[in-house]
């Protein structure tokens, strides 16, 4: 299954985005990663570590110009990611973003992403 799958028709705005995900209910450490896409119905990520598919996750993105946003979903699929070390997954959201939101955010956030100085 490709990294940008999504339902058909719908859009999927390439980003690049630090994320903390956190499986919800279980134990652990939150994993670090970058959210690579994003689409109303859910999100790819790359995480170090694999999460196993039906996981349900709380995923916060750490935008730039806005407060994090965090939202609740579902690993759909995990498979090793094509181009970087770790792990691309596929999130669905439960509950759909309003389109709007995921356009402003991709206008924000698209790449090339540059790390605000510390």
């Amino acid at each position: 299954m490709p990294v940008n799958r999504r339902r058909p028709g719908q859009p999927r705005l390439p980003l690049l985005i630090p994320a903390v995900t956190e499986q919800v209910g279980a134990p652990g450490d939150p994993e670090l990663g970058e959210a690579q896409n994003l689409s109303p119905s859910g999100v790819a990520l790359r995480l170090e570590k694999a999460l196993a598919p039906g996981a349900a996750v709380r995923v916060t993105l750490r935008l730039r110009r806005r407060p994090p946003l965090t939202l609740l979903g579902t690993v759909l699929w995990v498979r090793p990611h094509p181009d970087l070390p770790g792990w691309a997954l596929g999130i669905r959201f439960d509950a759909e973003l309003p389109g709007e939101l995921v356009a402003e955010i991709g206008d924000e956030e698209h790449p090339p992403w540059v790390a605000p100085p510390e």
